[in-house]
């Protein structure tokens, strides 16, 4: 089967921004580096799109589509308040959720990125980001994708660029189109909840996720000492993602349409917890040129 040729965009989407395609003889991703480093799409030459396809990038960056998958720099999830505390500093952000009061996935997906390298099966994406009122810390992001055969590789980096310590974490945030089993499997060891005060239990390994009523209305489960999740998503794909390295947590969302299937370095929440008693959650605190890395497989079967 000839693989579909997403190099010419349809008119009625087509984006006002740069695109660049990798493809091999299974695979094939989209990515729009200035529309805050999202990849726009994913297809496989058997089962089509596999991420819901990213409607193109007319939206601004302040708009929040739930379409392809978008990098999670420097941290995931809710910072409630947009306070943390640091050695003794009390750090204010900008809110970027419309309670005007929370901040959400960090501010790279809200950024250009720029394409530092490229070839006809991977491309490596770079943002270089200068302190604001976002986020008060210089740091540096990498998104390296390749593809071989049937898989998808992510590899994610974090440096600390500035002169100060950095808090902060990586991750990945896929929207992977649902099936109408929506059964997803996880190897994980804990799950979380991370904003109450009775946090984790254990589970049994080869913990089946979903589907469950739960899952169905919206809720995000948090999870850790994962090594592989294995979902059916879309017409009949089935894919697994492996995580490496610092990419320890996961945090799983379904929803009608998609299936959030996340690779975090650090559980949700964490920035409530940097000078308490439980520190230990994966965020990690960057020394100047020190870095976090991770990396996460995805195969398709």
């Amino acid at each position: 089967m000839t693989m579909p040729d997403v190099s010419q965009p349809d008119p009625s989407t087509a984006p006002c921004e740069p695109r660049f395609v990798i493809r091999n003889a299974c695979l094939e991703a989209v990515f729009y580096p200035t529309a805050g480093g999202r990849m726009g799409c994913l297809r496989h030459f058997h089962y089509g799109h596999l991420l819901v396809p990213f409607p193109g990038s007319r939206l601004g960056l302040s708009q929040w589509p739930k379409a392809g998958a978008f990098p999670l720099f420097p941290f995931h999830n809710k910072l409630q308040s947009a306070t943390f505390n640091l050695e003794g500093r009390q750090i204010r952000l900008k809110p970027n959720m419309t309670d005007g009061t929370t901040v959400m996935h960090g501010p790279a997906h809200r950024r250009a990125w720029h394409v530092s390298d490229n070839t006809e099966q991977h491309i490596e994406l770079a943002l270089d980001y200068k302190a604001d009122q976002d986020w008060p810390f210089d740091f540096r992001a990498t998104q390296r994708f390749e593809l071989c055969r049937n898989q998808l590789t992510i590899a994610l980096r974090l440096t600390n660029t500035g002169k100060v310590v950095m808090p902060g974490g990586i991750g990945w945030h896929p929207y992977f189109r649902a099936s109408e089993s929506g059964q997803i499997s996880l190897d994980a060891e804990r799950q979380w909840d991370p904003f109450t005060a009775n946090r984790s239990f254990k589970l049994a390994r080869g913990n089946d996720v979903a589907p469950s009523p739960i899952l169905e209305l919206g809720r995000t489960h948090h999870y850790s000492g994962w090594k592989q999740a294995t979902a059916s998503i879309g017409d009949g794909a089935r894919i697994a993602i492996e995580g490496h390295d610092a990419l320890s947590y996961f945090a799983a969302l379904h929803k009608e349409v998609y299936l959030c299937l996340e690779p975090v370095s650090h559980l949700a929440g964490a920035f409530s917890d940097i000078d308490g008693p439980f520190s230990n959650n994966g965020l990690r605190l960057l020394v100047p040129g020190e870095s976090c890395s991770g990396t996460a497989i995805l195969s398709v079967s």
